[in-house]
């Protein structure tokens, strides 16, 4: 659908210059900026809000838009909540926005691909003696990726990337641009190591449609070190030196769990 009218966008804080609002009718809609152009489909899904309409600007720019919510971002202390089991299972197990994702040309990303685009990215990774030590034991602990286990995931999953209308208590998962094609352990892992505690993983699994056999925990455990370091990296390049220092006690806390 095509919106026909001019819009009055007011940048939102923390879009990164991509995000805006804007009204319509006196209704309240947020805006983004060439979105992922899965964006619809994932909405089909009742993953993230509804995308009301779509409009090309004439510097060529797509603009996609959604009710604005009148909600919050989760707490780290709220990330427990069910409803994030179920968002990302049903993701997961999409296996129409697999295809259409392979449609668009995109091709699955393994394990070693994600683990050599942290390292390379980041020389602080590279330099530093434990976070090396920890990059060269997962080299050789890469786990598979079988071409029947590669799904649609968000890739940025934390809890900044959640909201819940504050209305209806629904929960939804925003900001698709970091989407892609994977071992759907990648949004698994990160969840479970950064909000769940340890002794409630086996049932975060199970209500989430996995059996915590070996196999399961071997991915978490690599999956999960991947996490911190990307994390880590990301905080480096943002010069969040507080972030990168709790991200590395957090990687060190989970690695002696394993």
């Amino acid at each position: 659908m095509m919106a026909n009218w001019d819009l009055d966008m007011i940048p939102v804080k923390g879009g990164s210059g991509n995000a805006f609002t804007a009204r319509n009718d006196e209704a309240r809609v947020f805006i983004k900026k060439n979105a992922n152009p899965m964006l619809t489909s994932i909405y089909l899904e009742g993953i993230t809000p509804r995308v009301l309409w779509t409009k090309r600007t004439a510097q060529g720019d797509m603009l996609s838009a959604q009710p604005w919510i009148n909600g919050h971002t989760l707490t780290p202390e709220e990330m427990s909540d069910t409803q994030i089991n179920q968002i990302l299972s049903h993701l997961h197990k999409s296996k129409k926005l697999v295809d259409s994702y392979k449609k668009l040309g995109s091709q699955a990303v393994g394990p070693e691909a994600l683990l050599e685009g942290v390292y390379s990215s980041s020389t602080a990774l590279q330099k530093n003696i434990y976070l090396s030590s920890i990059v060269n034991q997962m080299k050789r602990e890469l786990p598979e990726l079988p071409d029947h286990e590669v799904t649609v995931v968000h890739g940025d999953v934390n809890h900044n990337n959640w909201l819940v209308d504050d209305e209806t208590q629904r929960v939804y998962l925003v900001d698709w641009d970091t989407v892609f094609l994977s071992d759907p352990m990648v949004d698994m892992a990160y969840i479970l190591s950064h909000y769940i505690k340890p002794v409630d993983w086996s049932r975060w699994l199970s209500y989430s449609g996995y059996q915590p056999k070996d196999n399961v925990m071997n991915k978490v455990a690599w999956y999960g070190k991947l996490s911190y370091l990307r994390q880590i990296s990301d905080a480096l390049l943002k010069n969040h030196i507080k972030q990168v220092n709790e991200e590395i006690q957090g990687l060190r806390n989970f690695c002696r769990l394993f």
